[in-house]
């Protein structure tokens, strides 16, 4: 068993105060409100959807200027014009996003905006490498399905995209707010307010 962390939120990489061991109730945090305490799921939700929205003007413009259009009129109206395989680039895109800024920094840009943080939960550091990847595919490989059903031809694979908001909902049914995301990578997701309420 390793030792506990430090207590000093200045010795660990996230800034944020955290017990020594890993808490299971509201109660081992601080007071909402306060850096350290469970992120609301209001706030993680709206994190979420600035991260989408900052993730999908790029790549509609890439994926439109390499000729993936969608018909608008016609018999085929609906349907895929031009090739497929940019739709890939959207869920590859996020993943890595995620990945790096969480095992970097612990926030996205979503993350800074609503001032939360992704920590481990074990100890409260900085997530590594390996779990931000974590994090970031088990409701990324939905998404990454979900894209390739054009290629693949079986358009039933699309309503996969679905899944990563069941993931994100399904965290509501946690005391802390850990999805099966945040379960499977060790993470939890603090408050991290840029100046501490007085």
């Amino acid at each position: 068993m390793s030792e506990p962390g430090p207590v000093d939120p200045s010795e660990r990489g996230s800034g944020l105060p955290y017990p020594l061991a890993p808490p299971t109730t509201r109660d081992d945090l601080p007071d909402r409100g306060w850096p350290g305490a469970p992120a609301s799921w209001g706030m993680r939700a709206l994190a979420r959807i600035i991260d989408v929205v900052v993730v999908s003007f790029p790549f509609g413009f890439l994926v439109a200027a390499l000729g993936t259009r969608t018909i608008e009129s016609g018999p085929d109206k609906g349907e895929l014009s031009g090739p497929a395989w940019p739709l890939l680039l959207f869920p590859v895109f996020f993943i890595l996003y995620e990945t790096v800024l969480i095992s970097m920094f612990g926030q996205t840009l979503g993350k800074w905006v609503c001032q939360v943080k992704a920590v481990q939960w074990t100890d409260g550091h900085l997530a590594t490498l390996q779990e931000g990847f974590v994090r970031a595919f088990v409701p990324g490989v939905f998404l990454l399905v979900a894209s390739a059903s054009a290629l693949l031809g079986v358009p039933v694979l699309g309503y996969l995209q679905f899944v990563p908001v069941v993931i994100y909902l399904s965290s509501l049914a946690n005391v802390l707010y850990r999805g099966p995301h945040d379960r499977a990578a060790n993470t939890i997701v603090l408050a991290a307010p840029r100046s501490r309420r007085t």
